[in-house]
């Protein structure tokens, strides 16, 4: 046995090749080839966000890989990058990377060294998303996301309040949120061929947890109810108090909430989806592990929020992934044919929050998800056609169905359950916030979506699955991050007038305390039946 292994890092576009020690662990391995990983947990073992394809001599899975993958996924090569050894030759397939590269510098020689740039932050509970903006042009340099370090605690609220009670561990999630951030700084700076230090202003949005973590904020007042926020007015700090990356006195904007787990970033979506000077009555929606929900009409605003869990960013599920290189966005099922829509159109890694709503509506389409959400067995179905009962089998979580041959991604359902939760929380949500303001579903002339995922899903599907009302699939249109948006606005005292203008005239409404809250969630737990006129 020699005394060094080959180790191969594949991308979906190129190929690095390196001669190691036999033995070294796999992350110590990838930085020496010059190979950046995520570590949202620090190298852990916690958050499972380094996953990484292995084939070759693919080391033992160790406990906290077990935790992670099932035991058809570890006899694949799945593997957690800051927990494998590499034990003999060995091929690292990096899934979502487009480039081995770390970060690429963009051009200088057009920009003054010091010209002012203005960094634009969506601080999302799962992901965190920035924009930097040179602030005399007006121009987008560059945008970069990543997985919030926070989700190593915990993927909802409710766990990283209950992990916040004390100053001095309200203190590390505090720095694990400005870590991340300044991550992203350096990521994009780097990108945008600018130096951090560029970085004069910075307007930051997120739900009241995510702004009091940011400001180091007491947060139990949020753990209960009536869920009242410390401060929910708009506030400005300099950079220097942050811990940003910034320059020292950058101007940092945090943008007004608007009540209970309803914050900043909704505000911030309200002000760039242009809803309120639409006429008539409009939704805008705000899909991401808090939902957040906005009515407006005759003149009114009325909000609330829901806690939707991450499905919505592909976090939770069995294969999911956030948008990247590789990963499922979209399904047809043409004459037993399936046909996957993936990002980069490459061999499938993983499924996004779009993708597992597209999955799930053809899968009612096809008959083979009941109305409670219960996935079929082929016994069930005698006359389906061979070319999909081959797909269904039964894996460690019960009944799943095979999406992709080549690279063995399955839907099962856990997975099922876990966008039925989500998709049930924003519609009970949606029709509870309707009710409180007397508005029948057919009087909406527009369903807006904002959040992480894109513009290419298909309304129907959001329909099919019964998360939005049964309105023309025309009336729903896609945003994007308009969260992220309104932050990239923010960086203009005009624009942060009239948010402000705007989050002073919200009503907000606290769906806990609607008597037949539960009972309306429980109702819209259910996927829409195909004859039914329901939903």
């Amino acid at each position: 046995m020699g005394e060094f292994v080959e180790l191969v890092v594949i991308t979906g576009k190129e190929k690095k090749v390196r001669r190691v020690r036999r033995g070294v662990p796999l992350l110590q391995a990838l930085a020496g080839a010059s190979v950046k990983i995520d570590l949202p947990c620090g190298g852990q073992g916690i958050c499972g966000g380094c996953r990484v394809l292995l084939k070759g001599e693919v080391p033992p899975p160790t406990p906290e890989e077990e935790r992670f993958f099932s035991s058809q996924m570890l006899a694949q090569g799945w593997r957690l990058a800051c927990q494998a050894s590499l034990q003999g030759d060995t091929k690292v397939y990096l899934p979502g990377r487009e480039s081995l590269s770390d970060t690429q510098p963009g051009p200088v020689d057009k920009r003054e060294e010091e010209s002012p740039v203005g960094a634009a932050v969506d601080l999302g509970t799962t992901t965190l998303v920035l924009t930097l903006v040179d602030l005399e042009s007006g121009r987008r340099l560059v945008t970069v996301a990543g997985l919030n370090p926070q989700t190593a605690v915990g993927a909802d609220l409710i766990t990283r309040i209950q992990h916040a009670l004390s100053k001095e561990d309200r203190g590390r999630l505090q720095e694990m949120l400005i870590s991340g951030i300044n991550i992203l700084i350096e990521e994009a700076a780097a990108k945008g061929g600018v130096a951090p230090e560029q970085i004069r202003k910075v307007s930051a949005v997120g739900n009241p947890v995510m702004h009091h973590l940011f400001l180091g904020l007491p947060v139990a007042s949020l753990g209960r109810t009536p869920f009242t926020p410390v401060n929910k007015e708009p506030y400005l700090t300099e950079g220097a108090k942050t811990g940003l990356a910034v320059h020292p006195r950058a101007e940092v904007y945090l943008a007004p909430l608007l009540g209970g787990f309803v914050g900043g970033d909704a505000a911030a979506a309200l002000y760039a989806s242009g809803l309120t000077a639409r006429p008539g009555k409009g939704l805008l929606i705000d899909l991401g592990t808090n939902g957040e929900i906005i009515l407006t009409g005759g003149g009114e605003i009325w909000a609330a929020s829901t806690a939707a869990g991450p499905a919505f960013e592909g976090q939770g599920i069995t294969w999911g992934m956030r948008a990247a290189s590789g990963a499922i966005t979209g399904i047809k099922i043409l004459r037993n044919e399936w046909h996957l829509e993936t990002l980069g159109g490459v061999t499938p890694l993983g499924i996004t929050g779009s993708g597992l709503i597209a999955l799930v509506a053809a899968l009612l389409s096809a008959g083979l998800i009941t109305p409670e959400g219960r996935l079929k067995g082929p016994e069930e179905i005698p006359d389906l056609p061979k070319a999909i009962r081959e797909r269904l089998r039964t894996g460690e979580n019960g009944q799943e169905v095979l999406i992709d041959r080549e690279s063995g991604v399955t839907i099962n359902q856990k997975d099922i359950r876990l966008l039925q939760l989500a998709k049930g929380a924003v519609r009970a949500a949606v029709d509870s916030l309707l009710e409180e303001a007397g508005v029948d579903p057919e009087e909406l002339e527009v369903i807006l979506l904002a959040g992480a995922f894109g513009t290419g899903l298909d309304p129907a599907a959001l329909l099919r699955i019964g998360l939005l009302p049964r309105v023309p699939a025309v009336q729903i249109k896609f945003l994007g991050n308009a969260a992220l948006e309104g932050a990239v606005q923010a960086l203009r005292l005009e624009a942060r007038r009239e948010l402000e203008r705007l989050a002073g005239k919200v009503r907000h409404i606290s769906l806990g305390n609607r008597e037949n809250y539960q009972d309306t969630f429980v109702a819209s737990l259910l996927f829409p039946d195909n004859t039914s006129g329901d939903f």
